[in-house]
């Protein structure tokens, strides 16, 4: 019986590693893959029930509740008629999210049966494979004449996320690899992963990954190394002069035209939109404190919209989120939901400290930054994505009690 718990546990991680590897190459291998992680987690603890220990606090605790809330929300303020509207992609998070809890509380419960692999270079064979793959994918789309590279997932922005963050994780493996040859893999991967989000178009991406790269590598080496630095921000300043004229240049106007056609009553762009949705949805919630039904915050926009043209471009995305995940969930879940994803991303944040995981550090801190222009907890590519990456994080946080 020990080795099938044993042999089951390493499936639901390899498993949970496969999803994150392929979230940028197929939608349905990584669900797939990330199901038979979910289904092999439950079927673990039914056999582990014995050995399973409720601790005060688990870092699968708030991503459950974050899953019930929109779950409670939904049949609470959902319910139509003819019935509830399953459409809603607040359901589907929420259903998601409660899955990969159970996942993640899993993974975490029982790390002693990874202590005889060397599971930190299983886990940087298979991501190191998802993002040479996507790398090359996101070429192939670019070379082929697609203005934004998107790779599977058909949205270019959440792409751009989910490939920043993925390159940030496979850099810091390489880097706890402590060999000059992997120091230098990793710059290269620093410099490649740069310009794939240069050919997305994402704009928070391009500004904020290598920021966030940095502040890794300060965290990780507690040093700074000025010659490292100085070769990649050269190699990275080539790169970027390189593509200047065609995706840097249009880019800036762009920017610098939007802001300013926004500051003269006219949201009809993509940043305008945004400051739009940001303005109405924390009217909503003003409105609504304790939470709302999709179609009350439509109706309450279209009023205060009625009133105040200039934010008119809020309703075309009313009935689909308001690109703030924050001012999302206030918007629909209230106080309530705001407050349990603020304490989803402190407790996890904070454990992570503690604990100087910082996979799970820097993980929770993409979610955090590229969630105040998206919404990340909506799109089901990158729940299962940063599901099963907290869930192989987690794997990390027993490693020095373990070690002692």
């Amino acid at each position: 019986m020990e080795k099938i718990k044993s042999r089951l546990y390493f499936t639901v991680f390899f498993f949970a590693a496969l999803s994150i590897a392929f979230a940028l190459l197929s939608n349905g291998r990584q669900k797939d893959f990330y199901y038979i992680a979910v289904y092999g987690s439950i079927l673990g603890l039914i056999l582990e029930r014995k050995n399973v220990e409720f601790k005060l606090f688990d870092i699968a605790y708030p991503v459950i509740l974050l899953g019930a809330v929109k779950l409670i929300w939904f049949f609470l303020l959902e319910h139509e008629p003819g019935g509830y509207n399953f459409y809603s992609d607040q359901f589907n998070g929420g259903k998601k999210l409660v899955l990969g809890g159970v996942m993640i509380f899993y993974l975490k419960q029982f790390t002693d049966y990874l202590r005889p692999l060397n599971y930190r270079k299983i886990i940087l064979y298979v991501l190191g494979f998802g993002f040479i793959a996507a790398t090359c994918y996101a070429s192939w789309q670019s070379l082929h004449g697609m203005q934004r590279v998107e790779m599977a997932i058909n949205r270019a922005t959440v792409a751009a996320y989910v490939y920043s963050t993925l390159s940030i994780i496979v850099i810091y493996l390489l880097y706890k690899q402590d060999k000059t040859l992997y120091y230098c893999a990793a710059a290269i991967v620093i410099i490649i992963s740069f310009v794939i989000l240069i050919l997305s178009g994402t704009r928070a991406a391009i500004i904020c990954h290598l920021f966030i790269l940095a502040c890794m590598t300060i965290y990780h080496f507690r040093k700074i190394h000025f010659k490292s630095i100085f070769i990649v921000c050269a190699i990275s300043a080539i790169a970027f002069g390189l593509l200047y004229n065609r995706y840097i240049h249009p880019k800036i106007v762009q920017t610098y035209n939007e802001v300013s056609l926004y500051q003269e009553g006219r949201d009809n762009t993509s940043l305008g939109a945004r400051f739009s949705m940001w303005s109405v949805g924390l009217k909503n919630f003003e409105n609504a404190p304790l939470g709302q039904s999709f179609e009350a915050r439509r109706d309450f926009t279209e009023a205060y919209v009625k009133e105040r043209p200039q934010y008119v471009s809020s309703m075309d995305f009313i009935s689909v989120h308001l690109h703030d995940e924050l001012i999302e969930t206030l918007s629909l879940q209230g106080i309530f939901g705001g407050l349990t994803l603020l304490w989803f991303y402190f407790s996890l944040a904070w454990v992570a400290l503690k604990k100087r995981n910082i996979p799970l550090l820097f993980t929770i801190n993409c979610m955090v930054i590229y969630g105040l222009s998206d919404v990340i907890l909506l799109s089901s590519e990158a729940i299962l994505f940063y599901m099963s990456l907290i869930g192989i994080s987690g794997v990390m946080l027993n490693e020095k009690r373990k070690t002692n």
